[in-house]
Formats: structure tokens, C-alpha cells, sequence
């Protein structure tokens, strides 16, 4: 697979996505906002997916690379979590279980785990990081069978722990954010990216945004009640949301790719990790502070995370992505 540029594109709008869409809705106690930020990180999952495909195959060919895999996942995204969970461990005075549980992303291994949440954030890392340590043992495991089988066998026992979860408990937002109930969204990233060169080809993906973000806010006080049924079609329809804009994404890289603005691309998807997991400190000061109703203070706030995720990729992410080890052929 060719570089796309516009995924980068797409992995900064996901992240500011999310820093703005977190700003209403918890400074000015948006519900609306609150609601569109669980698009913006849904999207970051199935985009998760369809970049590890070219490396996941290369496991798939050779179990040799799954250390480097790991190594390589790992150096990527665990240094500057430890840093991000010192921070907010500081900030928000919780040493404590909780912080172990953050540490190991257990936190939403099942409902009401944590004592306090104070690293909200924290719960779709740890749907990424069980998928970097399950999902290529099973593509070991089943070398022997079709890539399209193992998906199969992997998005059934997956739905059925759904069903159980749905039956047994009345929880919305932990079927949205628990750990083992949502790894299926990236496993459709994957699939995406397995299929990539029938599904670019498909000429009605705007008008299906469209369609899918006029029912997802038309129905949004429904899908949001206790109504477990409900939940399922919810969490469906946001998979199918973020989809259609990865897909979106990927058809307009002709269109939007030339050499300077690639290099903003890119400059905004080295942001976009540290946006995503400082950004509820920066609105925590600036809730304390009262600085909310501050003229510009959006304007303020953006430039800010703009400014410190800038000097954490180039003085801290960036020593440990060159550590990264090459893949064996």
C-alpha cells in the first residue's frame, strides 16, 4: 500500500476533533458536543486499523516480526502514556489502585473497575493497546486458514461477549468503552484496508455520511436512554459513520495531496497522540482558572495544544520512534 496523505489529514482532524469537541462539552456542558466527540474517537480506531494492516500481514507471513511488532507498537505509544499518566496522576492527586489499572489498561476490563476516572481518555488506549497484544497472536494462531476466515472467527466471539453484555447489564457507556467489547472496532479498519482496492472505488460515500449523521443526530436522545437494544444499533452506527469517513478520507488523497500541504498533514499528525492525551489538562486549567468566557479563549486553548504537542513530538516521541526497530522481510 502506497502512503496516503490524507490519513494524516484525517488523524489531525480527529485529534482537534476531539480536544474541541471535549472543550464544549465540558466547559460549557455541551451535551451535543460530548456526543459528536464519540464519533471523532471511533473514527481514530478503524484509521488504527487500516495503517497496522500492511505490518499485521507481514506477521501474518512471518511470526518473526511480532516482536518487532510489539517493540515497535510499544515504543510508539507507551513512553509518553507513563508521562501523560504521571501528569494527570499529579494534577488530579490519585496515586493510587486506579493508577496500577491505567498502567495495565484494565480499567475497562468490566463495569465499574475504577474508583475514580480521572484520565477519561485512557479507555480507548487501552481498546488499542490489548488489540496490539491479542489480535496478531490470533493471526499467528490461524496462519493456516484465510485472513477473511480469521476475521470472521474473530468478530463472532466478539458479538456474542455483546449480546452477553446486553442481556446481563444496563450500562451505556461501558458498552461503548469497554475494553473487549469494542476491539471490533479496529478489526474493521483492518478489514477496510484488507479490501482496500474494491472499497476506494466506491462512488456514493458522501451522500452515505450524510445519511448516517442525519439519523445519528435525529435519533441521538434515543440511542443515548438505557435501551440495550438501542445501544447495539448505536454503537453499529458509529462503526459505520467512521467508516465512511476513513473511506472518504482515503478517495479525496488525489484530490488534496500536494508537497506543502503534506507536510501540514503531517505536522498535524505527529500532534495528534499528545493532543489526545493532554488535552483534558489544559482544560482543567482552564476551568479552574475561570478562563472559559476569556475572548478567544478556543483560540487560546488550540494554539496552546498546538504549540506543547509540537515540542513533545520533536523533544520526546520523536528519540523513541527512531528506536523503532525495521520489520524482517
Amino acid at each position: 500500500m502506497k502512503k496516503i496523505e490524507s490519513l494524516d489529514l484525517f488523524r489531525g482532524f480527529c485529534g482537534y476533533g476531539v480536544a474541541i469537541c471535549h472543550f464544549y462539552a465540558f466547559l460549557f456542558k455541551s451535551t451535543t458536543f460530548e456526543y459528536v466527540s464519540f464519533l471523532f474517537v471511533d473514527m481514530f480506531f478503524v484509521l488504527s486499523g487500516f495503517v497496522l494492516y500492511p505490518q499485521l500481514t507481514k506477521i501474518y507471513n512471518n511470526k518473526k516480526n511480532l516482536k518487532i511488532f510489539y517493540m515497535r507498537r510499544w515504543l510508539r505509544t507507551l513512553p509518553i502514556f507513563f508521562v501523560a499518566l504521571v501528569t494527570f496522576s499529579i494534577v488530579f492527586k490519585n496515586f493510587n489502585y486506579d493508577t496500577l489499572k491505567y498502567l495495565f489498561f484494565v480499567q475497562k476490563i468490566y463495569p465499574d473497575f475504577l474508583t475514580s476516572d480521572y484520565m477519561t481518555i485512557a479507555w480507548s488506549l487501552s481498546i488499542e493497546e490489548w488489540f496490539y497484544l491479542l489480535f496478531p497472536i490470533v493471526l499467528i494462531s490461524f496462519k493456516k486458514i484465510s485472513i477473511e476466515k480469521i476475521f470472521i472467527y474473530c468478530l463472532i466471539p466478539l458479538y456474542i461477549l455483546k449480546v452477553i453484555f446486553l442481556l446481563g447489564y444496563e450500562d451505556n457507556n461501558f458498552y461503548r468503552t469497554g475494553t473487549f467489547l469494542r476491539l471490533d472496532a479496529i478489526i474493521f479498519g483492518v478489514i477496510v484496508a484488507h479490501y482496500y482496492e474494491i472499497i476506494k472505488k466506491f462512488k456514493y460515500n458522501l451522500p452515505t455520511i450524510f445519511f448516517l449523521l442525519f439519523i445519528f443526530f435525529y435519533f441521538k436522545n434515543s440511542f443515548t436512554d438505557n435501551a440495550n437494544f438501542l445501544q447495539f444499533v448505536y454503537v453499529i452506527l458509529i462503526q459505520l459513520i467512521s467508516i465512511s469517513f476513513l473511506i472518504f478520507f482515503i478517495n479525496i488523497n488525489k484530490r488534496i495531496s500536494l508537497k506543502y500541504l503534506n507536510k501540514i498533514y503531517r505536522l498535524l499528525a505527529n500532534q495528534t497522540y499528545s493532543v489526545y492525551l493532554f488535552h483534558f489538562i489544559f482544560i482543567y486549567f482552564i476551568k479552574i482558572y475561570n478562563l472559559e468566557n476569556t475572548n478567544l479563549i478556543l483560540f487560546y486553548y488550540i494554539i496552546s495544544l498546538f504549540v506543547a504537542s509540537s515540542l513533545i513530538f520533536s523533544f520526546f516521541e520523536k528519540y523513541f520512534l527512531k528506536l523503532r526497530p525495521n520489520y524482517n522481510q
